[in-house]
């Protein structure tokens, strides 16, 4: 081997190096970052579960609600629950964007078999309306409880107020949803 090739592996290999040093340096500060309070409290891995954790169950909420219209023939509930599937789904998408903007990656996923019940639940053509509904009611009947981990989280974010305000506009949305839920309820099952 001439010196020459020697002279252009070795300045290779110390290039390499440099580099590698750069990149060990950069996957430190964002170790760091992640690891640090994102806002006051709320360290940057806990905001990325919760957005990301959020973003899935919308996603969830979504197909669910747009496998109950399929099957809906309650013409009242069903423009509804079309305005109720076109906001899930804008919150997944809102959510997923604020969290890569923050630096995240989306990764939650919905166990299969959650996702399997809920929708045979609700897309079910078997069960009326009312009774869906109802079964709706009984698990979230309180719109202000409903939306009450959103609020809490919101709350924890001042030095964020961009993701502070998305989430306390989903909330808005979701309480929207909850009573509109719950109102549709009673007048199906009024007897």
């Amino acid at each position: 081997m001439s010196a020459a090739a020697l002279s252009r592996i070795e300045k290779t290999l110390k290039d390499l190096s440099v580099q590698q040093a750069e990149i060990c340096a950069a996957i430190a500060k964002l170790e760091e970052r992640i690891d640090a309070p994102a806002e006051e409290g709320v360290p940057r891995a806990e905001l990325f579960r919760f957005l990301d954790g959020f973003r899935a169950a919308e996603g969830l909420g979504e197909a669910s609600v747009g496998a109950w219209i399929e099957v809906c023939h309650t013409d009242c509930l069903k423009g509804g629950l079309r305005t109720v599937r076109e906001r899930e789904g804008m919150h997944a998408r809102l959510l997923e964007a604020r969290l890569v903007e923050l630096g995240g990656t989306p990764r939650i996923e919905i166990p299969a078999d959650r996702v399997e019940k809920t929708m045979k639940a609700v897309g079910s053509a078997d069960r009326s309306d009312a009774q869906k509904l109802l079964d709706f009611t009984k698990r979230t009947s309180d719109p202000d409880e409903a939306i009450s981990a959103i609020l809490q989280m919101a709350d924890r974010l001042d030095a964020d107020p961009e993701t502070q305000s998305l989430l306390r506009a989903i909330a808005q949305d979701e309480r929207s949803t909850v009573v509109l839920l719950n109102e549709a309820c009673a007048l199906l099952n009024a007897n």
